[in-house]
């Protein structure tokens, strides 16, 4: 048995295999804690750049703060965490915001005022015949 990440699995097996019939115009990226530890962040970027014109990143995303629950019950701790990566996000304009966790979709979506959501939802819409 083989355990892979939904980011490589996407970037690997599904994005080679799939037709981008639409791409979408300018889009942000949240890489999440897990991906800069696997170092899977370029493949997060490269599904963003197969789906869409642009790519935004923040050069300073890091960690968003929600800490799996703790989100939820201390606020405080994504809005100090997120800070300096939310003002580079609120500056630009974007068709969508991705991300590849739920709870850090959550927590940026917060932050930032946008809403952020699974990077497989650009993918799909972009790929969808």
């Amino acid at each position: 048995m083989r355990i892979i990440d939904g980011v490589a699995f996407a970037h690997d097996e599904l994005l080679p295999r799939l037709r981008v019939s639409r791409k979408v115009g300018a889009v942000a990226l949240h890489p999440v804690c897990p991906l800069a530890k696997m170092n899977l962040a370029p493949r997060l970027e490269a599904i963003g750049r197969a789906c869409s014109e642009t790519i935004f990143v923040p050069q300073q995303a890091g960690c968003c703060g929600f800490a799996g629950d703790r989100g939820w019950l201390f606020p405080e701790l994504t809005e100090a965490a997120t800070r300096t990566q939310s003002a580079e996000a609120k500056a630009g304009k974007f068709d969508g915001c991705f991300s590849s966790s739920r709870t850090c979709e959550v927590g940026m979506t917060r932050a930032v005022g946008r809403i952020y959501r699974s990077y497989i939802y650009l993918l799909e819409e972009t790929t969808r015949q």
